[in-house]
């Protein structure tokens, strides 16, 4: 079985089918299971996962993926309203800015054919109407649907002559594993229905939030930030595990790191992410993290603020990472309150510490490298962050986007490091920070293997490595990883980290695709 720690299992079923809810309502489609067929020829090139689907609950189910981190996650408004980016001495980019500016129509265009979304929805997400604490409910709303229930899958064409032109059941019976399934999955209320879920042959999907943006920052005051975050703890009957508390633009909270390559964010000046990128904590910012982790402003425990949500440092900027683990993280760890630091779907910076990624974030280039071939903007994880995940016992996820396990623009096609080669750099870097530690004991350094899992993001936009496009090729990654790890121990002639023999790999492996990623939401589960 697999496990994946960051995907999006139900976003592109929601999007497609929300502008039209009444009538896939009255259908009995609207709900996760149903289906939005793929473009098989973007599929095989494994291109951008705009066109095709990658983890909807189909491909989770005849991938054998049983535990699923899903990313609740109202799509944010800067990707479709932009302020025009200052362009002195640059009149081309001037006028694209000028012609893509929100209010006209290319904007739509452009958005539309890179991110696949029905033009109705796109004026959804433009228009006043458009609210973020709204639309997280609804999502959640969305997947309660068909919870626990045993459902056979629908498909949904996109496009009207598509929808004409293609039969739904010949579709089903070409491409079986891509759009046929019959199964269940289920959102565990507490540990002990968790703990039952797990044994049984259900996905087990926990619930996550990407954005704090969620609870309405842009438009809401912090009193009712302050009153949504209790909504959810309480409110709620299902806990939410984790929040990945930045994502692409400004939240009000916190810094985000650099994420839109140069093509989108300066080329061509659709996404504007200036307003507190790279930034640190704002007081706000400060006061709703300590009320997810259920902390008083003196770091104490504060039991009346419910269960702890976990924090994701994923899209967090390296000055925001830095102030969350000394003002919180490594006090509480001193208090002996255990604060795991999870980064869900990451690479490695080939950077030391959070300081070199705080002054070097103005070099951040496309195909900005350090020290080998690591994507070194700080939207990744340098030594420091690995040895916060693996001083409180957290958790990393391997991300599957190329661009963040380094591979360079000019090997989009499949080779070179548009292979396994990419993914495994990442883990052994990972793994090579802590067996080089030398105020880690020699028995204590195996227990990284224990810190890492897949957390592919999935669903997320991403350019995925090409052997590896959707969550029905983790059998195969698995196979691959394996093989390939073993190949490098016996070049060596010595144990790789620890791992004296095959099995000892495939042990590891074992942990990574599943076992880990079970036992960390085991420990830290609500009860």
């Amino acid at each position: 079985m697999f496990a994946d720690l960051h995907n999006h299992n139900h976003s592109r079923t929601y999007l497609w089918l929300r502008p039209w809810m009444k009538k896939h309502e009255r259908k009995g489609a609207f709900h996760p299971w149903t289906v939005i067929a793929s473009n098989m020829r973007a599929r095989k090139k494994g291109g951008m996962a705009s066109a095709y689907g990658q983890s909807d609950l189909v491909k989770l189910w005849n991938g054998k993926v049983r535990l699923t981190f899903n990313a609740l996650y109202p799509i944010e408004k800067g990707f479709f309203k932009s302020t025009v980016f200052k362009t002195k001495n640059d009149p081309k980019r001037a006028i694209i800015g000028f012609a893509s500016h929100h209010d006209l129509p290319l904007r739509d265009l452009l958005q539309g054919f890179v991110m696949r979304l029905p033009q109705p929805m796109i004026n959804h997400i433009q228009s006043d109407a458009y609210d973020y604490w709204e639309a997280l409910n609804e999502e959640y709303r969305f997947l309660l649907t068909k919870n626990g229930q045993l459902t056979r899958n629908r498909i949904q064409m996109p496009g009207l002559i598509r929808s004409i032109l293609e039969s739904k059941r010949k579709r089903r019976r070409r491409f079986p594993r891509l759009l046929n399934a019959n199964g269940a999955y289920q959102i565990p209320t507490n540990k002990a229905e968790l703990e039952q879920l797990l044994a049984e042959n259900k996905i087990v999907m926990i619930l996550t939030i990407e954005g704090m943006h969620a609870i309405g920052t842009d438009t809401s005051s912090p009193d009712q930030w302050k009153k949504r975050v209790d909504h959810i703890k309480k409110q709620w009957q299902h806990p939410v595990f984790f929040i990945t508390f930045a994502h692409h633009f400004d939240n009000k909270l916190c810094g985000h790191a650099h994420s839109f390559p140069d093509i989108a964010a300066k080329k061509v000046p659709l996404l504007d992410q200036r307003e507190r990128l790279n930034g640190s904590f704002t007081p706000e910012g400060r006061l709703i993290i300590r009320k997810l982790l259920s902390l008083d402003a003196q770091n104490n425990p504060k039991p009346s603020e419910g269960y702890r949500i976990l924090i994701d440092v994923k899209h967090m900027s390296a000055l925001s990472r830095k102030e969350y683990y000394n003002e919180i993280v490594r006090p509480c760890l001193q208090k002996g309150d255990i604060i795991p630091v999870i980064a869900s779907h990451c690479g490695y910076s080939g950077r030391s510490t959070l300081d070199e990624l705080i002054i070097k974030r103005n070099e951040e280039k496309d195909d900005y490298f350090a020290n080998g071939p690591f994507y070194a903007w700080n939207i990744n994880v340098c030594d420091e962050d690995i040895r916060m995940i693996f001083d409180t016992e957290g958790l990393f996820g391997l991300s599957f986007d190329q661009r963040i396990v380094g591979v360079p623009s000019k090997q989009k096609k499949e080779g070179g490091l548009n292979t396994l080669e990419s993914l495994w750099n990442n883990l052994e870097a990972v793994v090579k920070v802590i067996f080089n530690a030398n105020d880690i004991p020699e028995n204590q350094k195996p227990k990284i293997w224990e810190r890492l899992t897949l957390g592919s993001d999935f669903e997320g936009y991403i350019d995925p490595v090409n052997p590896y496009p959707t969550a029905l090729e983790y059998d195969k990654f698995k196979t691959d990883l394996i093989a390939l790890m073993e190949e490098k121990r016996k070049s060596n002639g010595n144990p790789l980290f620890g791992l004296k023999t095959k099995t000892s790999i495939e042990k590891v492996v074992e942990k990574l695709c599943f076992e880990n990623a079970g036992n960390f939401v085991r420990k830290w589960y609500r009860n």
